[in-house]
Formats: C-alpha cells, structure tokens, sequence
C-alpha cells in the first residue's frame, strides 16, 4: 500500500490558492456594489445554481426562473454574507431556500 503525504497541520502555514482569493476579493467587492465582481460570481456560480434548481425543481424552465430568483435574492442579501462558510455553501443554501419558498406558493395556489 502507498502512503500519502499528509496536508500540512496548520492550514494557515500554506498560501490561500489564487481562486479561493481572487473569489473572496469578488466576494468583498460585491458586497460593496460592485455590479461586475458579482457578474463574476454569477458567472462562476451559475451553472452549479441551476442544476441544483432542476434537480429540486424537475422543470427546466422552472429551473431558469428560480435561477434568475436566487442570483436576485444573491444581490440583495450578498452584505448579510460573513465569511464563516465557504461562498458556495451560502450559495448552496440560499438556492434551496428559494426552490422550497416557491413550492410552498406554489402549493398554496
């Protein structure tokens, strides 16, 4: 059997990787007003959004829709963002409770 190195014990001895830093950046400039940081975190983000939209949702175009509802809700909501999770996490997060919030309307109708 092969031993792997193990990663190194202090995960603040290594340097932040250029994504994870250039994504706090866009994160921070968001957060700030900048429309074209958060085009940026679409951008990177919105794939991942809508599949999991249609997997929750099982209707590409439902799936579309809530996609464009989350990145809304992403902009209004990005100052209330800390930190203490990863951006794809709160992302994460954020999009089911979008879906869940429409189907609950939905049923109601």
């Amino acid at each position: 059997m092969r031993a792997f190195p193990l990663p190194a014990a202090r995960a603040d001895s290594r340097p932040p990787s250029p994504v994870r830093s250039n994504v706090n950046d866009l994160i921070s400039a968001a957060q700030l007003g900048d429309e074209t940081a958060f085009r940026s975190l679409y951008e990177l983000s919105v794939g991942r959004v809508y599949a999991l939209c249609l997997r929750l949702a099982a209707d590409p175009g439902l799936a579309e829709e809530l996609t464009q509802d989350v990145f809304v809700r992403a902009w209004e909501k990005l100052r209330t963002f800390r930190g203490e999770s990863a951006f794809s996490t709160w992302l994460h997060r954020l999009t089911v409770n979008v879906v869940l919030t429409e189907k609950r309307t939905r049923g109601r109708r």
